[in-house]
């Protein structure tokens, strides 16, 4: 049986690889003009951590459809998962991530980790690792850590952003990543962590003035203050409901205050990502699909 599939194996390899030798390779150090960033098509690519990428690619290619006919050539060595790291490796320059209409850089380290664990198996089969993904011509400069709610929690808490034993739950985190998580992939890298973790400094200190006999929590009248200032102004009926919603004996604490006001600046920006122009009054709208209203009131 371990026979049978060893042919198997060995079949997909060379079905995968009969073109590999065409294949052209990346040009070191090689910059491209900015572009439009484009939702992800090619199937294999879907799901990582970004979803929109930019072409040409590093390897010249014109559109998704041409860099999808070309990296299927590689799906052998992903399905048989030589690598947890050799889909990261095979989009990250065939669909690369864009990042302000730009391609995003291919890790060194992850195209290192992918060949320790697959360059073996293609040697066994009499195949050598391709020209396109040679190491060497790749970054280390684009190895960024994209960190989880959890992993943003943990370096929130160890960077000082309390008030006294109070920490960000997890939820908090999350509804705190929605502002900054443009990607939607649950991740932030480096950037993105920084500019979240200046915005909850900023929060931190905006607490600590306003809370209430120094006693860790703010008052209705007081959040009320500091949703003006944030020119967050709900009509009477929505503080009541939102009010009711966080409070406990009649105050709310540094986290829920965080939660309130990452929430709120969330719906505000993509009401405003959704707002409609050209409108026959004077009045300010904005159209949604259900999805998307599901999707932002489950913030």
């Amino acid at each position: 049986m371990e026979e049978v599939h060893t042919v198997h194996v060995k079949i997909a390899f060379i079905l995968g690889f009969l073109l590999s030798a065409s294949l052209g390779h990346p040009e070191k150090g090689r910059s491209l003009p900015p572009g439009e960033c484009e939702p992800i098509e090619i199937p294999m690519c879907k799901g990582l951590h970004y979803h929109f990428t930019v072409m040409p690619n590093i390897l010249g290619h014109k559109n998704q459809e041409e860099a999808g006919q070309e990296v299927h050539q590689f799906y052998p060595l992903v399905s048989v998962q030589c690598s947890s790291e050799m889909k990261n490796l095979l989009c990250s320059v065939y669909s690369p991530q864009c990042v302000n209409g730009t391609a995003r850089p291919v890790c060194k380290t992850t195209c290192e980790t992918a060949k320790m664990g697959c360059e073996p198996l293609m040697r066994k089969f009499g195949f050598v690792w391709p020209s396109s993904l040679a190491c060497e011509t790749f970054t280390t400069e684009s190895c960024e850590e994209y960190l989880s709610a959890s992993q943003i929690q943990k370096k929130l808490v160890q960077m000082g952003h309390t008030v006294g034993d109070q920490v960000l739950s997890l939820q908090t985190v999350r509804i705190l990543m929605s502002l900054k998580d443009d990607e939607r992939s649950g991740k932030l890298d480096e950037h993105r962590f920084q500019e979240l973790q200046s915005y909850v400094s900023a929060a931190k200190k905006e607490f600590v003035e306003i809370q209430q006999v120094k006693d860790g929590a703010v008052s209705e009248k007081m959040l009320k203050s500091a949703l003006k200032a944030h020119d967050l102004r709900l009509n009477d009926l929505n503080f009541g409901l939102l009010w009711n919603r966080y409070n406990t004996a009649g105050q709310v604490n540094f986290d829920e205050f965080v939660a309130i006001l990452a929430r709120l600046e969330t719906l505000k920006d993509r009401f405003k990502s959704h707002r409609m122009t050209n409108l026959p009054c004077d009045c300010v709208m904005a159209s949604f699909s259900l999805d998307d209203f599901i999707r932002d009131t489950l913030l």
